[in-house]
């Protein structure tokens, strides 16, 4: 999104944050503009029409998660993901619109900046449905069909029974023999990554780059990142080992023997058949985290045996066993990367330089360790390290000096008066 959002005043963020409808109205003024020409630039000419809706959902889902924002950084950095996946969904309806029907979205009329705020509002003060008589209602509905099931049922020939558990004998045998194809596939690919010809991509600190596997697959890959590839890989298997950040864009295999792509990091493996997601595992993460642009990947822990799924514009982080949505800032602090940009939010500055250490090539370390819990927000574009070092101390309130083999050393300046 080339579109930058204004950064809003933090006084105004903060009264946001605490719930004050004023401020919301005076942000999404501030932002109307702007967030009109993010979603236009994000949806195409063909789609721009849709841009108010866009800026109308990010703005009310910036609001619902109004009490994360701890700046105006954050704020911002929501609002730009906001915008994108909602973009992203305006896309996916018009695609599916146009498969089914053979023709275009109607047209839709882009307000003024008040008719914005009044529908804003208006959404916002809406009556709200109770979700518990709502659910009562769906569970009485259920039960009367239920009844009205066995009473049909109940009436038919006793053969039909005897068919019913032949049915299931069948399918729990084919079920059993399911599970054993499994069990004997995860064998078969733990072997191959102990092979002594597994062939490994790699890309240094500073670097990102692109690779097709040998099934068509198509992998961008992050800075400080490996990519472990089996020799039976495109042959009898098609698993790969990432230890790093990585965005996979898969496509159908030629040959329909084989099983679907699957990545392994951590316990976790990610498996797909054809689409585009992003995994993030480095080995010093207790998490994996995933991301999905186009299609759906299932999630399993090896260890536990939890499956999750995941469809496209969504993204979770998976830790100890247990999966959780991530929105907002957190999806960009951990995936920021895939639209060449870092972000922190509130993250401590002895966890900053080693990133971009990482993300950068740096040779620069922090020489101060009274300073190294100082929480710093930025975001930084993946394209001068010169800058980044600059933002980092302007935003830290730091010193930097060069020190030995033009190292760079960070070190805590005194406290402005």
């Amino acid at each position: 999104m080339l579109v930058v959002l204004p950064t809003p005043e933090a006084s105004v963020v903060a009264r946001f944050s605490s719930g004050d409808e004023n401020a919301l109205v005076t942000l999404y003024r501030q932002e109307y503009d702007s967030l009109l020409a993010a979603a236009s630039e994000l949806l195409g000419r063909e789609l721009s029409h849709f841009r108010g809706r866009v800026a109308h959902k990010a703005m009310l889902d910036a609001w619902h998660a109004r009490e994360r924002f701890l700046n105006p950084v954050a704020f911002s950095a929501f609002l730009e993901e906001a915008v994108r996946q909602e973009a992203d969904i305006q896309r996916r309806k018009h695609a599916a619109l146009h498969r089914r029907e053979g023709r275009g979205a109607a047209h839709v009329t882009v307000g003024t900046v008040d008719d914005a705020v009044r529908e804003l509002l208006q959404e916002l003060h809406a009556p709200v449905v109770d979700p518990a008589l709502a659910a009562e209602e769906a569970r009485t509905l259920k039960r009367t069909h239920a009844a009205e099931h066995v009473e049909r049922v109940a009436g038919r020939p006793k053969w039909l029974l005897y068919g019913a558990i032949g049915v299931v004998i069948v399918a729990s045998i084919i079920g059993a023999q399911r599970m054993l194809d499994v069990a004997g596939t995860e064998v078969a690919v733990d072997r191959a990554f102990k092979s002594d010809d597994v062939q490994t991509l790699t890309s240094n600190k500073g670097q990102r780059g692109s690779v097709t596997l040998r099934d068509g697959t198509q992998v961008t890959m992050g800075s400080e990142t490996r990519v472990r590839i089996p020799s039976e890989f495109g042959v009898t298997q098609r698993t790969v080992e990432l230890d790093g950040t990585a965005t996979f864009a898969v496509g159908p295999s030629s040959n329909p023997k084989l099983p679907a792509f699957a990545v392994r990091a951590g316990t976790v493996t990610v498996t797909t058949t054809g689409t585009i997601f992003t995994v993030r595992h480095y080995t010093d993460e207790a998490s994996v985290v995933v991301q999905v642009t186009q299609g759906t990947v299932e999630l399993k822990d090896r260890v536990s045996g939890v499956m999750q799924v995941i469809s496209a514009g969504e993204a979770l982080r998976f830790a100890n066993g247990a999966a959780a949505p991530l929105n907002g800032i957190a999806r960009d602090v951990a995936l920021a990367w895939t639209r060449d940009s870092i972000v922190f939010d509130n993250a401590p500055l002895g966890q900053v330089i080693p990133e971009l250490v990482r993300w950068f090539g740096m040779n620069a370390v922090l020489i101060d360790p009274s300073a190294a819990a100082r929480p710093v927000s930025m975001r930084l574009a993946l394209d001068s390290s010169g800058e980044a070092a600059r933002v980092l101390t302007q935003t830290a309130n730091l010193t930097m000096s060069f020190g030995k083999d033009d190292r760079l050393e960070f070190s805590g300046a005194p406290a402005a008066k």
